[in-house]
């Protein structure tokens, strides 16, 4: 019995595809200021089916920093956030500041640029095939209207054509936007 748990174990470790990470954006070395300020979470551009699960993983790391002083916007009830996307103007971020008081905004956005695998792969790979995924993180500095910190992460896990396994684990592009943002949120400290 132990031998062929064993052997199971050794299967699945060999035929699994490892994603491989990068980290393309970071505004400063130093990190964020978490001393003063009221911060907003923004809601998640991500797909819908892991916006729950990223909004838990941004949410615990920075209320490990901020406390009370962080907000979710899905639970703003005296405002409501308009649709902010990457590198907004500063009119809108203006907005933002005038409407809901928040010192500090953070936006989060998370997608796929390919998506060619599932998460297990049978029978022979014929062709290359790549599933690549980003998050990018950034906060403004809502009383200044400008850009205090921002990173990028992007992941990839391919598949060569002359891969030869007939069974393989390969990461899907969901989990490879969450570890990306699980990444981020290390570093941010």
């Amino acid at each position: 019995m132990k031998k062929s748990i064993i052997y199971i174990c050794v299967i699945l470790l060999t035929s699994c595809h490892t994603a491989s990470y990068v980290h393309v954006i970071e505004s400063t070395p130093y990190g964020i200021d978490y001393r003063e300020g009221k911060w907003l979470l923004n809601e998640i551009q991500s797909p819908q089916r892991i916006k729950s699960k990223l909004t838990k993983i941004a949410y615990a790391g920075f209320y490990k920093n901020l406390g009370d002083q962080l907000q979710k916007a899905e639970e703003l009830t005296t405002f409501s956030l308009p649709y902010v996307p990457l590198n907004p103007d500063k009119m809108l971020l203006q907005r933002i500041k005038q409407e809901s008081g928040f010192d500090y905004l953070i936006n989060i956005e998370s997608s796929s640029s390919k998506n060619e695998m599932i998460g297990i792969k049978v029978g022979q790979t014929y062709s290359k095939k790549k599933n690549v995924a980003e998050s990018t993180l950034e906060v403004y500095d809502l009383n200044t209207l400008e850009i205090i910190y921002s990173r990028k992460v992007i992941g990839q896990v391919s598949i060569d054509d002359n891969d030869n396994e007939d069974f393989a684990f390969v990461k899907s592009t969901n989990g490879i936007m969450i570890s990306s943002l699980k990444r981020i949120m290390k570093k941010i400290k």
